[in-house]
């Protein structure tokens, strides 16, 4: 197995075939991989949604996701098209509604457009490390709140009985207390932990104060020193710890079709 890392987050891996890992030795070796560089790409590798699932069980049990149908499932088909446009062009993580968040996300290109839809990462860890000592020792006194309703709300205004919906998945999903500065169960390194789809609040800051915190705490995550940039195709699978890294699709291919296959990794409580 080849690694070559490409930014302060992210590497291109090579020479291995991820439906023939041999034994936990590989699995180890490429989740040691994720720990350092927190994104891993994988080229021409061609799995099927049950291949998928099963190399992300490897890593951990699956995380599950709570689907607006009501329906739960281990492996997420994302696909847009002229008559479902793009729309999570937004640096996110993903479900930190949740207590226990996923913790890795496999995702494989299946139908990529002939030109845009690439993705981003950026670095949590180093977005944290670039802040004066002060700031730093301000942030780890923070704890926000997060709510999977702050990004699903405005879906549910739209449907036929989206307030009753609304209410049924408050009471499922009530929001959670998350530190603003969370610490890696692996590496023990320190990141911010916050975005723009469920990051509500700061707690114990006024309204504006929270507002104007989270602002900064974006522009700093969001700098494209701190990013890695892949070029999607068939078959590349991207593999990112969402504990640390936010992500950013870009939305720049529409009416063009492009499906991605998604698998998750459980994740533990923040701290």
């Amino acid at each position: 197995m080849n690694i070559k890392p490409l930014n302060v987050l992210g590497a291109e891996v090579s020479n291995v075939d991820l439906k023939a890992l041999s034994g936990r030795n590989s699995v180890q070796e490429i989740q040691d991989a994720i720990d350092k560089y927190k994104v891993l790409f994988f080229r021409d590798q061609n799995l099927d949604g049950d291949e998928l699932t099963n190399l992300a069980k490897e890593f951990g049990p699956p995380f599950v996701q709570p689907a607006l149908s009501e329906k739960y499932q281990d492996l997420l088909v994302i696909e847009t098209n002229s008559e479902k446009p793009p729309y999570l062009n937004t640096f996110h993580q993903d479900m930190t509604g949740l207590e226990e968040p996923p913790a890795l996300f496999f995702l494989e290109g299946v139908i990529i457009p002939d030109s845009g839809g690439d993705t981003i990462w950026s670095c949590n860890e180093t977005a944290y490390e670039s802040l004066s000592t002060s700031m730093k020792e301000f942030l780890n006194t923070l704890n926000c709140k997060h709510s999977l309703l702050y990004y699903y709300e405005p879906i549910f205004s739209k449907w036929e009985h989206g307030q009753e919906k609304k209410l049924e998945f408050q009471k499922d999903f009530p929001p959670i207390s998350h530190p603003l500065v969370r610490t890696h169960p692996h590496t023990g390194k320190k990141c911010l932990f916050v975005n723009k789809f469920f990051t509500e609040s700061v707690e114990g800051l006024k309204e504006d104060e929270s507002k104007a915190l989270l602002s900064f705490l974006y522009g700093v995550i969001e700098k494209p020193e701190f990013c890695v940039r892949l070029k999607w195709e068939s078959g590349t699978i991207a593999v990112w710890d969402n504990r640390c890294t936010s992500h950013y699709a870009v939305a720049d291919y529409y009416p063009e079709t492009r499906r991605l296959q998604r698998a998750a990794v459980a994740g533990e409580k923040v701290s």
